[in-house]
């Protein structure tokens, strides 16, 4: 049975390579999620909050990276001592223990009406590094995006809101080395 198992997951990554192109990830903004090396699938689909996207770098737009998306157009972000408010909901954070010499969080981020949860892991130092003065109000048509290792990235935090039409696509499937977070093949999605 086990065999069957590899065996499917083997067909699909071949049909999957062979339908949308494959992107190896270049730097280690997105740990704990997504290492370097890590190869990644993006599907040219509307991303949702919470999702892993490919995006025209600002400062070079003929340079892809990848952040995650936790705010469109019409909401506000906020920092303050308690810690990250998306459109006035505090995002919950719990600590998930140490990788790679990082301390590792969950953020968990409600959403009501439909109610719906957003979680993912997230590298921060302790205590967090405040990188917003105020609240910032994203235009619509637009995102706010933020690395996972927080600490050692640019993102919306320096560029600004982010134009939707700079989103290159969503990443869906991850294949890399596994480790205490991480399998060898990781379905990704923003919500559960």
């Amino acid at each position: 049975m086990r065999w069957l198992k590899a065996l499917l997951v083997s067909l699909a990554l071949l049909l999957g390579a062979a339908l949308v192109p494959m992107r190896r990830v270049q730097d280690d903004s997105m740990r704990p999620n997504l290492q370097r090396g890590d190869l990644v699938w993006v599907l040219p689909v509307q991303p949702l909050r919470g999702d892993v996207v490919a995006v025209a770098d600002p400062l070079d737009p003929a340079h892809t990276v990848l952040r995650r998306t936790i705010v469109d157009g019409g909401g506000k972000i906020a920092w303050d001592d308690g810690g990250l408010r998306v459109s006035g909901k505090r995002m919950r954070q719990s600590d998930m223990g140490m990788a790679d010499g990082d301390r590792v969080f969950e953020e968990l981020l409600w959403s009501k009406p439909p109610a719906r949860a957003w979680k993912w892991r997230v590298l921060l130092r302790k205590p967090p590094t405040t990188w917003l003065s105020g609240q910032v109000e994203v235009p619509d048509a637009h995102w706010y995006l933020l690395a996972d290792d927080r600490d050692r990235a640019t993102d919306s935090r320096w560029w600004g809101p982010v134009p939707a039409t700079a989103v290159r696509g969503v990443v869906r499937l991850r294949v890399g080395r596994p480790d205490a977070w991480r399998g060898w093949v990781q379905w990704l999605k923003g919500w559960e």
